[in-house]
């Protein structure tokens, strides 16, 4: 009798442990009256800095609403599209509201909310370049920021030695605008930006690459911030929070999302 009472508590002691580790994350936040949210600075309109050097644009405005509904201060760490889930793994941020495309690599890493937003991305490139398809891309130099979602798509869908990879979206924006590289992939919105506000370059949108479904990212150990995160999502699905931003923003209705 006393072996199999051993054998049963032992566990259910080593569940109730790990509920316990897992069960940190929001304590943690709420006893800390504080969140820490890694955010880009350079992905109009996702995010950017406005007329007073101060972060701006949707990403931003999910990351001070998630602070408002938990009732704590918002503090925002810049970081790269390379930085993104490194800022995560080494517990530099509570979160990583940064255009994280859900991939399986990247889920493997660390846990990825449901989507938030869902944009197309297209190629881009200059105007008197035919590129048309993949096929066009592959005899022809291809920059995408280091780590990316343009960086995976494109690595399968045209290979070679051809791909230049850079640090971040700027980087890459100035190698196609100084010609070191002769297309890129940017979501329709970044790639509209671009194009309105650079009509000297002569660039324009090749075709559609990729449909992308940005995430908010949290480490596997953080069960319970994760399911937060993901009830924020479906609250704010129906409340017409997102629907908003995506107008204001992205200046399109709220594409249907996926749920998992």
């Amino acid at each position: 009798m006393r072996r199999l009472l051993s054998a049963l508590l032992v566990p259910l002691a080593l569940a109730a442990a790990t509920t316990a580790v897992h069960a940190q994350a929001l304590d943690r936040i709420l006893s800390a009256k504080k969140i820490v949210i890694a955010v880009q600075n350079d992905v109009t309109p996702y995010s950017l800095l406005d007329a007073n050097n101060q972060l701006d644009g949707l990403d931003i405005e999910v990351g001070r609403q998630i602070a408002k509904d938990l009732g704590v201060d918002v503090e925002f760490v810049v970081v790269t599209g390379a930085n993104r889930i490194p800022a995560l793994v080494t517990n530099q941020a509570d979160l990583t509201i940064a255009t994280l495309t859900l991939t399986p690599q990247r889920a493997a890493v660390v846990s990825l909310s449901t989507p938030y937003t869902a944009v197309p991305h297209v190629v881009v490139g200059p105007k008197d370049k035919t590129i048309t398809s993949w096929d066009d891309m592959k005899d022809i130099k291809i920059g995408v920021p280091r780590g990316s979602f343009q960086d995976q798509y494109i690595s399968l869908y045209v290979g070679g030695d051809n791909i230049q990879r850079f640090e971040d979206d700027a980087t890459t924006f100035q190698a196609l605008a100084s010609g070191q590289v002769e297309a890129t992939a940017f979501g329709i919105t970044v790639a509209n930006s671009v194009l309105e506000k650079n009509p000297e370059l002569n660039l324009e949108v090749k075709f559609q690459a990729a449909m992308t479904y940005p995430t908010i990212g949290t480490r596997h150990a953080d069960m319970d911030l994760r399911h937060w995160v993901d009830t924020w999502i479906f609250y704010h699905k129906g409340d017409g929070f997102l629907q908003s931003l995506h107008k204001k923003w992205l200046k399109i209705d709220m594409p249907d999302l996926p749920a998992y």
